[in-house]
């Protein structure tokens, strides 16, 4: 899947170390090329574009938790909807009243009458568990708890991952054992609707390895975002170029996020009626 970095080049599907990420500022990020190779080449671009590169276990709690949490919410939503429909109650109360409204309203006045006692636990438990998925999407920074809900709710973070996997979930791209010289090789996710850039001037430092004190020097006060240079020991370097044809195929992906196009739909019934008068 990916070729070793070779010096000096800067490139369509490099990938370098050093990157900045909107959502995950105090971890490790890389960027991967965009820019197009003739561009590249001919030097004829004064900036060169990337998009993020994150660990796949990072990005599970970042944007791969997000994603569960909004599913998870929308299937609760609905279990909601459910149950106000087998009481007799109209469903558009959740557009305009919370569920621990309803539920004081229409569902607590009948808690110890037998017919209706496990209803109301059912309303009442789903109220917990959506109150609890708001808190994670309002505050996500407890890793330790939001790895246990990730895994109370494994069949949603499972089929997030095998969409992943299977390229089936948009602006996101998996590459597999990824070697980024440091303890984290492995997986990782490119963030495709995240895009970023780099002046040429600092590219061209960046192809050769930029080391920190350099940086330092030159760039850390001017106001860019990369590159990201944490420590001492970092250096923004090229790490490693994505290889044809998954090179084109990312690209292909991240093409589609801007420029899918929606058209109405042929009639049917006219269409039926153009061939009839053909037969």
């Amino acid at each position: 899947m990916f070729d070793a970095p070779r010096m000096n080049e800067f490139t369509q599907g490099t990938i370098f170390s050093c990157a900045y990420a909107e959502n995950y500022k105090g971890g490790k990020v890389y960027g991967l090329v965009i820019t197009a190779r003739c561009d590249a080449a001919q030097e004829k671009t004064p900036v060169f574009t990337y998009v993020p590169v994150v660990p796949l276990a990072v990005w599970l709690l970042v944007d791969g938790a997000s994603i569960v949490l909004d599913r998870v919410e929308a299937d609760i939503s609905n279990t909601l909807r459910n149950y106000l429909k087998d009481a007799n109650l109209s469903q558009t109360l959740l557009k305009t009243h919370s569920e621990q409204a309803i539920y004081d309203a229409h569902f607590r006045p009948h808690e110890e009458e037998r017919a209706r006692k496990s209803q109301c636990d059912k309303f009442r438990k789903c109220i917990q568990q959506i109150d609890e998925t708001r808190g994670f999407k309002a505050d996500c920074s407890d890793w330790g708890r939001l790895k246990n809900y990730l895994t109370q709710n494994q069949a949603k973070t499972d089929a997030v991952i095998k969409e992943l996997a299977s390229h089936r979930l948009n602006g996101y791209y998996l590459l597999r054992n990824l070697e980024t010289y440091s303890d984290e090789n492995g997986d990782y996710v490119v963030l495709l609707r995240e895009i970023h850039h780099i002046p040429s001037d600092v590219a061209k430092l960046i192809a050769g390895g930029l080391p920190f004190d350099v940086w330092k020097e030159a760039y850390s006060n001017c106001g860019s975002i990369c590159p990201r240079i944490l420590n001492e020991d970092d250096m923004a370097l090229p790490v490693g170029k994505l290889k044809s044809p998954w090179i084109e195929h990312l690209m292909q992906n991240f093409a589609l996020l801007f420029s899918r196009i929606g058209v109405k739909d042929n009639d049917f019934d006219d269409i039926k009626k153009c061939l009839m008068k053909k037969f």
